[in-house]
């Protein structure tokens, strides 16, 4: 999306850890996910996270208190470095703190401030009507916990509730279980409600309503928006049950038109196992992808800087390059580019001579399996249609040069990408 923030839907998420890699490098990655609960016959789950590194982390899903039970399905996540952004009506700060104290309705303490932490000193641009999401962002207790916030005066009033003034407490929550946890890294960001859209990717903040319940109400609980979203993550605002709760994506289809179906789950180790839960604020961020990507080719010759005559007479070679760029702001599907480039009538194909000379492309080339020629009168179909050898040291045969690097070529509206392809020839 930018330089600083990217989007993950991550499919079929289980129990075993699974690598997600970045598009963009980061200094310090902040990351925040959301589970998307197919239904209330699933189990309850809290996504955890942990090895996060400039390119990539790990990501799984457990239930309470260390259960690998769970029903695989999508995690959706976003992803920024640390630090305050304000560009293109998307305002924002990404942030993290360690927590060395769980909060829950039977731990000492309870959902009091002595386990909680305030940052709201940490937090530096000035917001009109913010709210939080967040994420326990380590793995340092195989037990579970998840994410909250509250404004630091009463847990049922989430972060800011009042305005900026009133403040932003976070922490972990073991919901109605009796016990502690080891200390982890909470990361959490706040966001300015608004919409707008940024590269091509269309986006809405705000707190819905309080409204809805729990899993074991009657799900699906909706918000009404204004787009056709197909990533988000939710977080929710304050604690008003008192059980401990967080926010799910509900449904096959979480992120229909106009429409975010959620619910609130809790954990079904101690206390109340049933699922409800009051109604509760739900602080939303989503996204709709509709980047594409925009490809041009384009072919220059020159002389050889070998020849004795610095004109294009019979027995001299040319050099010729067939630059191709992605300018647009989504990159190509993988190992779907293919170019068959002709051969001019007047010309003997150099045997060898082509090179790959690549400038962040994201993709790779391998001449043994890549590269392939034609002889044929007409442009072949296809890669797969290429199949001749040029022979000698030149061959006037060659009609066609066809190539299919691999891979996924990146966008390139953040940074340029876009290779080279180079080879030789001799004027008949």
């Amino acid at each position: 999306m930018t330089d600083n923030l990217e989007l993950k839907r991550v499919p079929n998420v289980g129990a075993a850890w699974q690598t997600v890699a970045l598009e963009n490098t980061y200094s310090d990655a902040i990351v925040v996910c959301t589970y998307n609960l197919p239904s209330a016959a699933s189990p309850p789950v809290v996504t955890r996270i942990q090895n996060i590194t400039s390119t990539s982390f790990q990501l799984r899903i457990q239930q309470y208190e260390n259960s690998s039970v769970v029903t695989p399905s999508d995690v959706h996540c976003v992803i920024s470095d640390e630090g305050a952004y304000n560009s293109g009506g998307l305002k924002y700060e990404a942030r993290k703190v360690i927590s060395d104290q769980t909060s829950g309705l039977s731990v000492p303490g309870g959902w009091g401030n002595i386990n909680n932490e305030d940052v709201s000193s940490d937090i530096t641009q000035t917001y009109a009507n913010p709210h939080v999401v967040g994420q326990v962002m380590s793995f340092n207790d195989a037990n579970a916990s998840v994410f909250w916030n509250y404004d630091c005066d009463s847990r049922g009033n989430g972060a800011f509730f009042s305005g900026q003034a009133d403040g932003i407490c976070v922490g972990k929550h073991i919901g109605q279980i009796n016990g502690s946890r080891a200390a982890e890294t909470l990361g959490y960001i706040v966001i300015e409600a608004s919409s707008g859209t940024v590269n091509d990717i269309s986006f809405a903040a705000a707190v819905g309503p309080d409204s809805g319940a729990g899993v074991g109400n009657n799900p699906p609980y909706n918000y009404t928006v204004s787009g056709d979203f197909d990533i988000g993550i939710l977080t929710q605002q304050g604690e008003d049950g008192g059980q401990g709760g967080w926010a799910v994506l509900y449904g096959n289809d979480p992120l229909p038109s106009n429409q975010i179906s959620w619910a609130i789950d809790e954990e079904v180790v101690a206390g109340d196992k049933t699922r409800t839960h009051t109604s509760e604020n739900v602080g939303y961020w989503i996204f709709d992808n509709n980047q594409a990507p925009n490809m041009t080719a384009n072919k220059d010759v020159k002389m050889y800087s070998g020849n004795s005559s610095p004109y294009a007479i019979p027995g001299s070679d040319v050099v010729y390059d067939i630059n191709v760029e992605n300018s647009g702001s989504g990159a190509i599907d993988t190992d779907s580019l293919e170019i068959i480039d002709a051969m001019p009538a007047e010309l003997s194909f150099k045997t060898g001579s082509v090179s790959f000379i690549d400038n962040d492309s994201g993709l790779t080339f391998n001449p043994v399996t890549d590269l392939a020629f034609s002889k044929s009168v007409t442009a072949p179909a296809n890669f797969a249609a290429c199949s001749d050898t040029p022979s000698g040291t030149y061959d006037p045969d060659i009609t066609f040069i066809c190539i299919a690097p691999k891979g996924s070529m990146s966008e390139g509206t953040l940074t340029p990408s876009s290779f080279t392809i180079e080879f030789q020839a001799a004027v008949k």
